[in-house]
C-alpha cells in the first residue's frame, strides 16, 4: 500500500497548471474584446477579407464594401461623391456645356452704353465683347458617337463665348425689365431643335404662355430633360425616338435660363429664357438685336444678359416716332 506522502496533488502537475491558466486567459480575452450583442458589421476595402474573431458567442458578420476613390493629397482614400457603402450607381459625367456660374467682374474696362435716338420708333443695337476669352473646345463625342457621327456637320464646339469678327457677342438676352402696360402676346410657336446631336439654338427666349415646340430632327433616339427652378414651371423628361417627333410645352412663370438636356448624349444642353412680356430678343451672330415693334411710349430700363459675360442696363425713352439705338459692352470675366 502506498502512503499519503506518495500521493501527488493535482496542483503539483505542471501540465494541469498550464491548461488551467490558458482557460482563464481565453475567458478573460473573450469578455474584454467582444461586447454584448449578437450581430456586428464590418466595412472593408474592395477585395479585402474580414478577419476572424474568436468568441464564445454567435456573431453574424455583414461585409460592406467601401467604394474606392482617388487618394487625396494626404494619401487617404475617400468615398466617391454620390456613392454609398453599398456601391450605389455613380453619377453620370457632366455635359461639356453646363449652366455657368454667376459671372465675375470683367477683366477689362468697359465703356458706358452709347445711346442714339432713332426716328422710326424702334429699339435696336449691338452687344460687343471686350477682352479675349479662352478658346472654345471641340466636342469630340459628336463625331465619335456611332449615330451622331453619321449626321454631324462641321465641328461641334462649346458655346461659352460665340463672338463675331468685330467682337459682336451672340446669345445675349436683351429685354425691357419691366412689363409695359397693355403688352401683347406672342402667338407664333417657338422652336427648339435637335439636329446633328446639338440643340439649336443654344440660347433662346420665349414668352409666358407661348408654345415651345421641341423637335428631334435626327433619325435616332434623343430625350428631352427639362429642369426649371420656378415652382410655376413644370419639369419633364420625354423620349423622342424618331426623326420629326415634336413635343409642345408651355411655361407660365417668368424664369431665366431654363435648362434642357439630352441624357442619351450628355453634351447636348440648351437654355431658354421665359419672359412675361413680348419685348425681348436674343442677339444674332453679329451681336445685333432689335426688339419687336409695339413698345408703348415711356421710359424703360433695357437690360442685356449673357450667362458668362454678365449684364448691363441702360435707361431708354420711347415716344411717338422715336426709339433708341444702344451699343453695350460686356467683358470677359476675371479668371
Amino acid at each position: 500500500m502506498s502512503s499519503d506522502a506518495d500521493r501527488k496533488s493535482p496542483l503539483a502537475d505542471p501540465l494541469l497548471i498550464l491548461i488551467a491558466l490558458l482557460l482563464v486567459l481565453a475567458t478573460a480575452a473573450t469578455l474584454y474584446f467582444i461586447p454584448a450583442g449578437a450581430s456586428k458589421s464590418y466595412a472593408i476595402e474592395p477585395g479585402a477579407r474580414p478577419r476572424p474573431v474568436i468568441t464564445n458567442q454567435i456573431v453574424v458578420v455583414t461585409v460592406e464594401e467601401v467604394v474606392a476613390a482617388p487618394a487625396s493629397g494626404h494619401g487617404h482614400a475617400a468615398p466617391a461623391a454620390g456613392a454609398s457603402a453599398h456601391g450605389a450607381e455613380p453619377k453620370p459625367a457632366e455635359p461639356t456645356e453646363t449652366k455657368p456660374a454667376a459671372p465675375a467682374a470683367a477683366a477689362v474696362t468697359l465703356a458706358a452704353p452709347v445711346v442714339t435716338p432713332t426716328t422710326d420708333g424702334k429699339v435696336r443695337g449691338r452687344v460687343v465683347l471686350k477682352g479675349t476669352p479662352l478658346p472654345e473646345r471641340i466636342i469630340g463625342a459628336v463625331k465619335s458617337d456611332s449615330n451622331c457621327g453619321k449626321v454631324a456637320t462641321g465641328t461641334a464646339m462649346t458655346r461659352n463665348f460665340v463672338v463675331g469678327p468685330d467682337g459682336g457677342l451672340r446669345y445675349v438676352l436683351v429685354r425691357v425689365t419691366q412689363a409695359p402696360g397693355g403688352s401683347g402676346k406672342s402667338a407664333a410657336p417657338a422652336l427648339l431643335d435637335q439636329a446633328g446631336c446639338m440643340y439649336e439654338p443654344y440660347i433662346s427666349a420665349i414668352q409666358t404662355g407661348q408654345t415651345l415646340q421641341i423637335r428631334n430632327s435626327d433619325p435616332f433616339m434623343h430625350n428631352v430633360n427639362c429642369t426649371p427652378k420656378q415652382a410655376g414651371n413644370k419639369g419633364f423628361n420625354v423620349g423622342q425616338a424618331t426623326a420629326g417627333k415634336v413635343d409642345e410645352k408651355v411655361f407660365e412663370t417668368p424664369e431665366l435660363a431654363v435648362r434642357f438636356a439630352c441624357n442619351v448624349h450628355p453634351w447636348m444642353t440648351a437654355f431658354v429664357h421665359v419672359i412675361d412680356h413680348p419685348f425681348f430678343v436674343v442677339t444674332d451672330a453679329t451681336g445685333a438685336f432689335e426688339l419687336p415693334a409695339g413698345l408703348p411710349p415711356g421710359t424703360y430700363d433695357l437690360e442685356v444678359n449673357h450667362p458668362r459675360a454678365g449684364s448691363a442696363t441702360q435707361a431708354i425713352e420711347v415716344a411717338a416716332g422715336r426709339g433708341a439705338e444702344v451699343v453695350f459692352e460686356l467683358g470677359v470675366p476675371v479668371k
